[in-house]
Formats: structure tokens, C-alpha cells, sequence
């Protein structure tokens, strides 16, 4: 599986002496950046932080010399005293093809991951920022945890690889349309990963989880009603926090922070919601106390489009901010643990797009329909292979697509 070094790639391939200097931590983040919107030297530095001015524009001058980057405007600098000021824009993709990719250090693929997964987050942030990344009440934002023998493992990879091929064609359709009886042009980010988790298999296989088969006796719908009552920041964090592991009150503070009384409270309320449950009780506590209850989700929590598309603003805010933590955390877990990069043929691309509404609504589809996918692959993972069940892969999925700013709102 390629991984891109600018993220909508499918430019040129390129050898190992280049790749060795297009991952550079700079030139690497630069080529992410721009991918975006045009930016100059300055501007990359008031947006990224850190590096030297001089440096960071002599990587841009780089990157244009060995044609990644052009200019695509001159204009007098905002700074007193500086000189012309250069906006420049991708011409071209760095694509790294699997060989390429598979030969080159650790060190360098973990810079290549992390120039992807900076240049990402900033684009989630910009989106929260000007309140568009809930918009839509038909945007996708979802994680998962499963298990996969090999192959499904690869299928996954092929799956999503052909997914961001597809988006190119589904944007030149969209412009198509678009040049042709007009409408709404929305300006969207799609993201796609899939990645090794930290966690044993069996941690991941004994989460409560969407059935292969269309089965939802593992979900429990959640009420408008009852998302009033939830929508306080740490109810909501500890449902996606146990999707992903079972946890006690005081791991939970220990981990993501809160009231040690008022998190212990939360968990409470929601174990008599019926959302999650005891399932190890050890004397002591973490820290000599008194007993420590372990719980774990008894049934995944999920929102269906009607009362999602009910829901007040401010509550579709709150619970996208619980799951963007959540996988946020699951990131940071994995880079820690230094499984996110274990698996050489492992996806992580994120990708700009203009879309009119028709492709807004396909690219929704085809994401729920890769969700909707992982319990099968677990299910024939676990039917089709022979051996114990920790040497499955343990794999995180992460899927998106969400309205972006326009460059000018930035």
C-alpha cells in the first residue's frame, strides 16, 4: 500500500534518493500543507510554528526548483522592512510506491506519518474554529476497533486505497456538474486510516461492536432526550473511551483528565443507563483506596440520521469533540506504543476536495459503507484463521469527511 508524502498524491512515483529528501520534517510538512491552499514561507510559519524563516524558505525555493512547488504570486511583504513576498502553490504529487516506501528507515516513515497527521489535525482545527466541521449533519466522523487476519487486513488496504483513487474522479464529476448547471460548491476534507493498534486482539474483539449481517442488538439508539442528559463533555468521552478498552473512573482521570469524584459519578450514571457495566472489581484501588471498579460499554451508543439531523448544534459539537478525542487518543496511543508504522502496507491519506452536493452525499455513502464492512472482515477473519487469536492484527480505523473553511476564512 502507497503512502503519500503530499496527501491527494498521485503524482509523480519517486526513487529512494528522493524520498530520503522529500521526508525531511520541513519539506515533508510543507508539501502536506500546501496541499490545502497556496501559502508563502511566512505564512507556513504563522500557521505551523517553529523553524527559521531563512530555512523554511529556502526548502520552499527547494521544492520549486525540483518542480513540487511553484509561485504563483509576488507581492510586497506584510513585515516592515521585507522584501517580496512569494505564494506558492502543489504543482505536482510525491507519490511513494510500496517498495520505496518499505525500503526507507523507520525514522523516515515515522516523519512521513507525522508531517500527514500534523497537516490533518490542523485542518480538523480550522474546521471546529469556523464552526463548519458540523455544518452538515450528513458528515461522517467515526473510529473503529477490530481484528484482521492478513488478507482481510489487505482487503481493507485495497479498499481504502481505491476509495482515494476514486475521489479524484468524483471531483472532476462534481466540477463537471458544477461547470454546467452551477450550485453549491462545498469545500470538503476526507480523511481515511487504518492502522496498528496497541491493544492485545482479544481487548479489541470483546468490545461491544457493530454485527456483521446488519445485527444492531449491540447498539443502543440514543434518545434526544437522553442526549440532553449526556451531553456533558466526560459522559460522552467515557462511551467512546470504553469503546476502545475497559476502564475504571481513576484510569479514566489518569489518562484524559476531570474531577476524580465527578468522572466516578459519570461512570455511575451511565452504568445505570445501561450503557456500560462493571466487569472486574479489585480491592485497594489504584492507589490503596477502596475497591476499584473496572466497567466496559455493555452496548455501543449511536445516533441515527433523524435524531442526529434533531439534535441542537451545540450537542453535535460536543459529541464530535468526544469522538476526535477519542481517536485522537487512539493515535497518540499507537505512536507511543510504536505500532502506528509497524505495518509497512498500513493506510493514512487525507485528501482536499470540491464537491457539489450530489458527491457530498456519495462520498457519505461509500464511507458508512466501509463502517458497515468491519465486522464482516472481523467475522471471516476469525472464521478463516487457524491459529491463536493474538496473532490477528489489532486495527484502528479511522474515517472522515466534513465541510472545510474556504481558504479566506481561515
Amino acid at each position: 500500500m502507497a503512502s503519500e508524502i503530499k496527501d491527494q498524491a498521485f503524482g509523480i512515483c519517486i526513487g529512494p534518493k528522493m524520498a530520503t529528501a522529500l521526508t525531511d520534517p520541513w519539506r515533508s510538512r510543507i508539501l502536506m500543507e500546501l496541499s490545502g491552499r497556496p501559502m508563502s514561507p511566512s505564512q507556513f510559519l504563522e500557521q505551523v510554528g517553529g523553524g527559521d524563516i531563512t530555512e523554511i524558505a529556502r526548502y520552499f525555493r527547494q521544492l520549486a526548483d525540483w518542480g513540487y512547488l511553484e509561485v504563483i504570486e509576488e507581492r510586497l511583504g506584510r513585515r516592515r522592512g521585507a522584501s517580496i513576498e512569494r505564494i506558492y502553490k502543489v504543482v505536482r504529487g510525491a507519490h511513494l510506491d510500496t517498495s520505496t516506501w518499505e525500503g526507507l528507515p523507520r525514522f523516515q516513515r515515522d516523519v512521513v506519518s507525522d508531517s500527514i497527521l500534523g497537516s490533518y489535525f490542523n485542518r480538523v482545527s480550522e474546521a471546529v474554529a469556523a464552526g463548519t466541521f458540523d455544518q452538515e449533519v450528513d458528515r461522517h466522523l467515526s473510529w473503529d476497533g477490530v481484528v484482521l487476519d492478513q488478507g482481510a487486513w489487505k482487503e481493507l488496504g485495497s479498499e481504502l486505497d481505491d476509495i482515494l483513487h476514486w475521489l479524484l474522479t468524483l471531483e472532476d464529476e462534481a466540477d463537471n456538474r458544477l461547470t454546467e448547471v452551477g450550485g453549491e460548491r462545498i469545500s470538503t476534507i476526507v480523511s481515511l486510516a487504518a492502522f496498528r493498534s496497541p491493544q492485545p486482539p482479544d481487548v479489541i474483539w470483546d468490545a461491544p461492536r457493530r454485527r456483521a449481517g446488519g445485527d444492531n442488538s449491540t447498539e443502543k439508539l440514543i434518545t434526544i432526550e437522553m442526549a440532553k442528559a449526556m451531553r456533558n463533555r466526560w459522559r460522552s468521552r467515557i462511551l467512546m473511551e470504553l469503546n476502545a478498552r475497559p476502564l475504571s473512573p481513576s484510569m479514566f482521570v489518569e489518562e484524559i483528565g476531570g474531577s476524580p469524584s465527578y468522572v466516578a459519578r459519570c461512570f455511575r450514571e451511565l452504568a445505570e443507563w445501561g450503557y456500560i457495566r462493571i466487569v472486574v472489581e479489585k480491592p485497594g484501588g489504584r492507589h490503596g483506596g477502596g475497591v476499584e471498579r473496572i466497567y466496559r460499554n455493555t452496548q455501543r451508543a449511536y445516533f441515527d440520521t433523524k435524531t442526529w439531523s434533531e439534535l441542537p448544534p451545540l450537542l453535535r459539537s460536543e459529541f464530535s469533540n468526544s469522538v476526535l478525542g477519542s481517536y485522537v487518543a487512539r493515535v497518540a496511543e499507537a505512536i507511543k506504543a510504536g505500532t502506528f508504522d509497524a505495518e509497512t502496507d498500513r493506510h493514512l491519506s487525507w485528501i482536499p476536495l470540491m464537491l457539489d452536493r450530489q458527491a457530498w452525499i456519495e462520498v457519505s455513502v461509500r464511507l458508512d459503507e466501509v463502517l458497515d464492512r468491519l465486522p464482516e472482515l472481523q467475522a471471516n477473519s476469525l472464521n478463516e484463521h487457524k491459529g491463536p487469536i493474538d496473532t490477528l492484527i489489532p486495527t484502528t480505523v479511522g474515517l472522515a469527511s466534513f465541510r472545510s473553511p474556504l481558504p479566506e476564512e481561515c
